[in-house]
């Protein structure tokens, strides 16, 4: 048995490699609701700990459907451009950058690559002086801040972080975005290997580039939308869903 094998899914041929991709999809929504549901029991409880730990997975969990999605939309020459994609299915800093761009409302790819580059590095320095502490990478850290009891070394000295205290403090999370945002996909029709070809048809033939405004992006959305609709592959939802998708 191999675990982890997701780059092999490069050597499959288009057929298969669509079929593959929207069988996982389907999957990751399955277990992503799962993770939720069982969080917001766990806050309705007041146990936010428990709840906040499932939450922050469930996250990461949609963050690979995300992360698949754009491995459909991704060229595929040069050849180790879309096994650098699949490679980020398993990596915590990979999803966890998938799951905060959902948050952010960049007008250019320039400038989401900026606000991404900031949340990739793996110490910052910051302070009154922007240079005056070392912090650890946010999006490491928050997560296993809330999983981990762990002792840390400061400049001051040692103490041990406790999860339980923060969670506590921070209370019940809300549904994260990017849990919203593969929901939404798959119930709009990201489920079959049909409409998974779609998007590669739409998309691997569009060029992207630092300056590509994020008017264009949303008019390929459309576009999407519209093919889906044209070949019979987009299932009909209410407004407030596909709102989510513009």
């Amino acid at each position: 048995m191999k675990a982890k094998a997701i780059r092999d899914l490069t050597q499959l041929r288009e057929p298969d490699f669509y079929a593959n991709v929207a069988e996982g999809l389907g999957l990751i929504v399955a277990n992503v609701d799962r993770l939720r549901e069982a969080a917001i029991v766990l806050a309705n409880s007041e146990h936010y700990h428990g709840s906040r730990i499932l939450n922050t997975i469930a996250e990461e969990e949609a963050a690979k459907f995300l992360i698949l999605v754009d491995a459909v939309r991704c060229p595929k020459q040069p050849g180790e451009r879309l096994s650098n994609q699949l490679g980020r299915f398993n990596d915590h800093l990979p999803k966890g950058l998938y799951a905060k761009a959902c948050n952010y409302r960049p007008g250019t790819l320039g400038e989401l690559q900026h606000y991404l580059n900031i949340d990739r590095d793996e110490f910052h320095l910051d302070g009154p002086n922007d240079c005056d502490w070392i912090f650890r990478n946010e999006i490491i850290q928050s997560r296993e801040g809330q999983f981990y009891v762990d002792y840390v070394g400061r400049d001051d000295g040692h103490s041990w972080s406790d999860p339980a205290l923060l969670s506590t403090y921070l209370g019940p999370s809300p549904e994260p975005a990017s849990v919203s945002m593969s929901r939404t996909l798959f119930k709009v029709g990201l489920s079959t290997a049909e409409a998974i070809a779609t998007v590669a048809d739409v998309w691997r033939s569009f060029p992207l580039d630092f300056e590509t405004p994020w008017s264009r992006i949303r008019d390929m959305n459309y576009r999407t939308l519209q093919l889906l609709e044209e070949r019979g592959q987009l299932v009909e939802e209410p407004s407030d869903v596909v709102d989510v998708l513009r």
